[in-house]
């Protein structure tokens, strides 16, 4: 699968701009930049550099001095314990006096070319990467590849979309978010959907389906076989399992006893044992006026679950502090656990032991992209127990 880049400009953004920066003995680095890109490579984010150096083209200096210049980087950084994992300039400009380097180049930021030759060289989800830079030709190259734009100035963006901090180091601390996890400010510095005003249904659908799709698409599918390996020998062996949701989640819980008791049991030799937590409410609003709604799950959890059965958690934001609880309790008490997330993931995404999460802001795209989830689960545990002519005769 793809994975989260960030991607970073050279002068103003790592060292200081002190005009075309041909030399060495021009190159001075910003305070924090390099223990920035340190924590980067600590985080196991991939980190690439593009600039533009149309010093090349206008005859300030040569291929061979941005070369030099780079690889005086590289070994400062190394001596900090910092990398990085690719390094891409484009010294070419149609305002040149340069022959060779006199022209326009997709290349040149704010086009795409660095962003995509990083992307396809690191393996990069631009989506879900971040655009780092200190001019509008930055924030224009992120637009055009679809990540996220960090702006590094002293004066607060006027874009609305573009997040902007003072310095590499406390860009890569809001990328980062508190410890190891995508929180939801990580997550929100991507302009969510929508992000303008529609007049036209017909176009906010064609809108919306696109977004579903990108959203979808961000699924880490080895995280499905976990979820539906957990699943299918939880049925195998006659394990119970547990799904726990709150408002649009708890109805994807109670959708789910129905998709994988009535569907997974239709054409099987498969009786899935299969209760949601978020349906008793005369049993879940007493624990939640009694002993506080954060214990809504774990309580009935604690009286109901036995080691070897299996939750399935789900929550948008991965942070609902009785999603936390469940989870924690299964995770300490021999109970596998699943949890559908979506925004940053919250504790649910590092607590689960198969993480099914959807890189998205919009509640909408989240629940539909966890439903469906939910029913593909449940037909794929179904057609596995079913011979291929079987399959063919029935309506899944």
């Amino acid at each position: 699968m793809s994975q989260r880049g960030v991607i970073l400009d050279r002068d103003g953004t790592i060292i200081v701009d002190s005009g075309h920066v041909g030399s060495v003995e021009r190159l001075e680095f910003i305070d924090g930049s390099i223990d920035a890109i340190a924590a980067l490579n600590k985080a196991g984010i991939p980190v690439a550099v593009v600039t533009n150096q149309a010093g090349v083209a206008r005859g300030y200096y040569g291929i061979e001095d941005v070369q030099q210049v780079h690889k005086h980087m590289i070994a400062e950084l190394s001596r900090h314990g910092a990398r990085v994992d690719l390094w891409l300039f484009c010294p070419y400009h149609p305002d040149g006096i340069v022959d060779a380097f006199t022209r326009a180049s997709s290349d040149r930021k704010p086009s795409p070319g660095m962003a995509l030759a990083a992307a396809q060289a690191l393996d990069l989800d631009l989506s879900a990467s971040w655009v780092v830079g200190d001019s509008s030709a930055d924030v224009g190259l992120a637009k055009a590849v679809g990540a996220c734009p960090l702006l590094i100035s002293q004066a607060s963006s006027v874009d609305p979309d573009v997040v902007s901090f003072v310095d590499l180091a406390s860009a890569v601390e809001f990328i980062l978010g508190p410890g190891i996890e995508v929180d939801a400010r990580r997550q929100g510095a991507r302009p969510g959907f929508p992000a303008q005003q529609f007049d036209r249904a017909d176009v906010y659908g064609a809108a919306y389906l696109a977004e579903l799709t990108r959203a979808f698409g961000t699924v880490d599918l080895a995280q499905i076989t976990r979820a539906a390996d957990i699943l299918a020998a939880a049925y195998q062996r006659d394990a119970a399992v547990f799904a726990c949701g709150n408002g649009g989640s708890a109805s994807i819980s109670n959708h789910l006893q129905c998709d994988h008791v009535k569907g997974v049991r239709n054409g099987t030799d498969l009786t899935p044992r299969v209760h949601s937590l978020s349906t008793n409410v005369e049993l879940f609003s007493a624990i939640a006026n009694d002993l506080g709604y954060e214990n809504v799950f774990e309580y009935q959890l604690q009286s109901q679950a036995r080691p070897g059965d299996v939750l399935i958690a789900v929550s948008s934001s991965g942070r609902s502090p009785n999603i936390v609880r469940a989870l924690d309790w299964a995770s300490v008490n021999g109970i596998p656990t699943i949890a559908l997330t979506g925004f940053g993931g919250g504790e649910a995404r590092r607590l689960a032991m198969a993480s099914i999460h959807v890189h998205s802001t919009n509640y909408g795209i989240v629940e539909d992209a966890h439903q469906a989830c939910m029913h593909l689960l449940a037909q794929y545990i179904r057609q596995s127990r079913m011979t291929s002519d079987a399959i063919a005769s029935q309506i899944f």
